[in-house]
């Protein structure tokens, strides 16, 4: 048997109790006597000052019960088991239904899906409550999402939500759920408390291994004042595994996520297999904005349990943003069967150079080989646009109309420039690269740039040169270092690729990580302009730094640490030079907007200043309007959405054409494809999840029924207390007026 307070707290209204006795003590105070003859003929008999006294100790202890028991009554109090459950034990109870929402709940191998099997679970289940239960919906993604704001006593409103969860997709985590689950019951009055999980019982949503999350549910579990059970049961139905097939296709990588017209992008991704057969020859389909090119289908031929690389081509003639898609053929499990990105399509990128060293001879300047790579004089239709500037032109209204500038040599800035450079990345989302010489200084550009809350956080410390060349020490670029996705073309030894260019001086730098600054430097980082940690992306062939790369708020910063022009390396003489700038230009313009996220990451897009959300229309992945807001700046304005919970492709619309200026825009939102693996619970992990996170697995609604609604032994008995509270009340008061109607409130002194 159990003994619990449900406000612990109150019991503190139990000092309340030195009241009556203060209040006794002081009706005690001693007055002057006045004798008076007549009054020895109302003397009181011995037998009625012992009546008289009992009954002011009997109104004593009335009065202080009176307190114990409202602070009790206050403290809500209950019992598990005991007599009183046969008595005053009630059915009503909050119930918390977690349904699992990743896309493995959309098995259609079944007559019905797991997922709508779920729904009408939880419809047949209302039917078993009482008006006086509680119920909340919570649709476990990869962040809990409530379906009912809070817990409520309107089925038909928690009906109505049923029929309106999006279609499963994306992955889930129970854990968190479960928990999210708990917090809202620590919230609710009943004594019975119940957390029911309905899924398909695969083994990755619940993350048997990850024991941090599960000892969080339980902290949770502890920390209840009142038991909370938890239920699980498979909606799914028993599938034969080892008969499932499923085809998937992986996430897409794109060469570039921003390109121009006529410039040919490659997309790749990685089609996966499971299933009966030991082979299997399945073609895949490459879609352009929902249209199908059929020419570019591929047919590929995969083992069991294998994966095949599928690489696309393609050219863009038309500007906009593009949704890009790798599709299969449909199988039972249709959440896998396609992969998206989008890409934006520009007629030019503008670029502004920033020449360090200018010269009236210009091929002496320091960004002439640079500007002849962006932008070749017989080109008539350039991909690059490019402005040549000395270092005393720069300003904030000249970047407003960049998309990325690049710093050749450049000494220093003044801090208005240095101001507006970082404002270019932070609040435009441009692209900045720092190419660095022989004229840099190196403590304005610590003092302005490379500091925690500047563009890079890094430390320059000294001018190098390459030593013992008559003895064959080359400094290359380490070929091995060039990870990155769009410097992966140049890996390789050729006699006039990248790699064999040939660096003669560079500046040693050291990164700084972030979270080892000092506070108030990481707390600048952080808030205004937060960043990931600054990358090392291409090395020396003495593993020095050359390319260092972060990304920067809403913007990208990418750091050389030579030149551009050939005073410090023949980087230019080499054929690679120009695919290599195009490449680091486009790389640095993607930051601008990121239209290919992962679940729950904000979309983030300028519009034009004065714009208002009233002249868009929004929609989900599902074609349902979703929730944006615009923010208005002086630099302009942004749309924005922190609500990316649906995986899929969501859909920014101009309601009118009149307004040229605003554009249609699109954004991808990906998800873990870990979900496909659809292997279920073990036994050994189905009774870890029951032995040390006191979870009951049951597999129908009978059987549940009988668990739950046969065991109702909590008691809560604070009525009972206010009943005999009132009873009481009536005694004192009746007490207090036969005291007050025989005139003897006290007795003498020398009498007691």
């Amino acid at each position: 048997m159990t003994f619990d307070f449900l406000n612990p707290m109150m019991l503190l209204g139990l000092l309340g109790l030195s009241l009556p006795i203060l209040v006794h003590l002081l009706s005690r105070k001693k007055y002057d006597v006045v004798q008076w003859g007549a009054m020895q003929f109302l003397e009181l008999g011995r037998r009625t000052r012992r009546r008289i006294r009992l009954e002011g100790w009997l109104l004593l202890a009335i009065r202080m019960l009176l307190v114990a028991l409202i602070t009790f009554a206050l403290a809500r109090p209950w019992i598990s088991g005991g007599f009183l459950s046969q008595f005053i034990s009630t059915q009503s109870r909050d119930v918390v239904f977690v349904i699992d929402g990743s896309y493995s709940m959309g098995w259609e191998g079944e007559t019905t899906t797991p997922h709508s099997a779920a729904i009408q679970w939880v419809h047949r289940f209302l039917e078993e409550l009482n008006p006086g239960d509680t119920i909340s919906v919570i649709d476990a993604r990869h962040q809990p999402r409530l379906v009912t704001e809070s817990p409520t006593h309107n089925f038909a409103m928690v009906r109505e939500k049923l029929n309106e969860l999006p279609p499963p997709a994306g992955e889930s985590n129970l854990a968190n759920s479960v928990s999210k689950a708990i917090q809202i019951l620590g919230k609710t009055s009943n004594l019975e408390r119940e957390i029911i999980v309905l899924t398909d019982d695969q083994a990755f949503g619940w993350t048997p291994q990850d024991t941090l999350l599960w000892d969080q549910v339980n902290d949770l579990m502890q920390q209840s004042a009142v038991p909370i059970d938890l239920w699980a049961t498979n909606v799914a139905g028993e599938k034969n595994e080892g008969l499932q097939t499923n085809l998937r296709v992986d996430q897409l990588t794109l060469s570039r996520e921003v390109c121009v017209k006529n410039l040919p992008v490659r997309i790749s991704t990685t089609i996966r297999y499971d299933g009966p057969e030991p082979t299997l020859i399945c073609p895949v389909y490459f879609e352009i904005d929902g249209q199908r090119i059929k020419e570019k289908t591929q047919s590929i031929k995969i083992e069991n349990h294998g994966e095949a690389a599928v690489e696309f081509q393609h050219r863009f003639d038309q500007e906009g943003t593009h949704v890009i898609s790798v599709v299969l053929d449909p199988d039972n499990l249709p959440g896998d069967d396609r992969s998206d990105a989008a890409l934006q399509v520009t007629s030019a990128l503008p670029v502004l150079l920033v020449d360090g060293t200018p010269s009236f001879d210009p091929t002496r300047s320091e960004v002439f080989f640079a500007n002849l790579a962006l932008t070749a004089p017989t080109n008539r239709t350039p991909w690059i646009q490019t402005t040549v500037i000395e270092k005393d032109q720069l300003t904030a209204d000249l970047l407003k109309n960049q998309a990325v500038v690049i710093l050749a040599n450049v000494d220093a800035l003044t801090d208005v420039q240095a101001g507006a450079l970082i404002d270019f990345v932070d609040q435009q989302g441009g692209g900045v690269m720092l190419a660095l010489g022989d004229q840099v200084d190196p403590e304005q550009y610590q003092r302005q740039l490379f500091k925690a809350e500047g563009l890079i956080p890094v430390e320059l410390k000294s001018k190098e040169a390459a030593q013992g060349l008559e003895f064959g020490n080359v400094i290359q670029i380490d070929s091995d270092s060039l990870q990155t996705p769009w410097l992966k073309r140049f890996r390789g030894e050729y006699a006039n690729g990248l790699t064999a260019a040939r660096f003669n001086h560079w500046w040693d730098l050291t990164l700084l990580d972030i979270e080892a600054l000092p506070a108030e430097e990481q707390s600048d980082a952080t808030d205004s302009s937060p960043a990931t940690a600054p990358q090392s992306i291409a090395r020396l062939s003495n593993q020095k730094p050359l390319l260092v790369m972060m990304n920067h708020a809403r913007g990208r910063v990418l750091l050389m640490t030579s030149s551009l022009d050939a005073d410090w390396n023949n980087l230019p003489s080499k054929p690679d030079y120009v695919p290599f700038l195009h490449e680091a230009v486009f790389e640095l313009s993607s930051g601008r907007v990121f239209r290919n996220l992962q679940l729950d990451e904000p979309i983030v897009v300028p519009v034009p200043g004065g714009t208002t959300i009233e002249q868009f229309t929004f929609l989900d992945p599902n074609g349902k309007p979703a929730v944006g807001t615009i923010d208005q700046a002086v630099n302009g304005a942004t749309f924005q959405c922190t609500n990316t919970a649906l995986p899929g492709v969501y859909q920014l619309n101009p309601k009118s054409d009149q307004n040229q200026e605003l554009k249609s825009d699109r954004f991808v939102v990906n998800f873990d494809r870990s979900e496909s693996n659809l292997s279920p619970l073990s036994e050994v992990e189905q009774k870890s999840l029951t032995d040390s996170y006191h979870f009951t697995f049951f597999k129908t609604l009978d059987e549940l029924k009988q668990l739950m609604f046969s065991d109702v032994s909590e008691t809560e008995f604070w009525r009972f207390l206010l009943l005999i509270f009132l009873l009481l009340m009536v005694g004192e008061m009746f007490l207090t007026r036969r005291l007050v109607q025989g005139g003897h409130v006290s007795l003498p002194e020398e009498n007691q």
